[in-house]
């Protein structure tokens, strides 16, 4: 497809999809998507579009403008832009880069968790190179298998959420807050206890504490008091009222 966008150069493509009833109601879906070589000259400026952008940056500097934030991403980082805010992308150096406008069915809930856990830029992303890849060339078939690429885009969502080094690791450093909340949890459990057992600052054990289980430390602790209750009600005779009095 011949491509209009100042500053797109050889051998750039793109194209669009048509998503099926199914897709746009149930399924992750890509409506465009691309492979763009640019030069310094490339800057997209929009008010609205209704979709999200991921973009794989390949090498080179990609920068953004949206919600009164100033970003740059480079060499295999991932930019996730929620394109219904007025936002202004641009090179400033030749960049080459994988994207895709994608919507579909819990697009909205991911990505507004994503960039609230993360922010728009997403570093050490190459092991997804081999995967966005994969999804562009089914994109590219005569016949798109929509179930495959929900699954695989859904995939790469999961794993921006989970970083491979934010996986929860036996030597990690806020896992003694997390074994002191599972073995006392029918206790009363200080915040500043919690913060100290892993040698932080409250403010930066909550801000981490988040980061790591995708919860408040207050919030986790009520979970796992609901799991234990759970377990409570269905494996003994006790009664509602003893099973909360626990």
């Amino acid at each position: 497809m011949k491509i209009e966008d100042r500053g797109v150069i050889e051998p750039s493509f793109m194209d669009f999809t048509t998503p099926s009833k199914f897709a746009r109601e149930s399924l992750y879906y890509i409506s465009r998507y691309g492979h763009f070589y640019c030069t310094k000259d490339y800057c997209i400026k929009r008010d609205f579009l209704d979709s999200f952008l991921l973009v794989y940056i390949v090498h080179g500097n990609f920068n953004i403008e949206t919600q009164n934030q100033i970003t740059e991403a480079s060499e295999n980082q991932i930019i996730l832009l929620d394109c219904h805010f007025a936002h202004k992308y641009y090179c400033t150096t030749p960049t080459e880069f994988l994207w895709f406008h994608f919507n579909g069915n819990g697009s909205q809930q991911y990505v507004d968790f994503l960039h609230e856990k993360f922010g728009l830029i997403f570093e050490n992303t190459q092991s997804l190179r081999h995967s966005l890849l994969s999804i562009l060339t089914s994109l590219q078939t005569a016949l798109i298998n929509e179930h495959q690429v929900s699954s695989n885009f859904s995939s790469i969502l999961s794993r921006l959420a989970v970083p491979e080094n934010t996986t929860m690791i036996s030597d990690h450093p806020l896992n003694p807050s997390v074994s002191y909340i599972t073995k006392h949890y029918a206790q009363e459990i200080n915040l500043n206890d919690l913060a100290h057992s892993c040698g932080l600052s409250v403010s930066h054990f909550i801000r981490s504490f988040y980061q790591y289980t995708g919860y408040t430390p207050h919030g986790f602790l009520l979970s796992f008091r609901i799991r234990q209750a759970k377990q409570l009600l269905l494996t003994t005779t006790k009664t509602v009222e003893e099973i909360s009095e626990l």
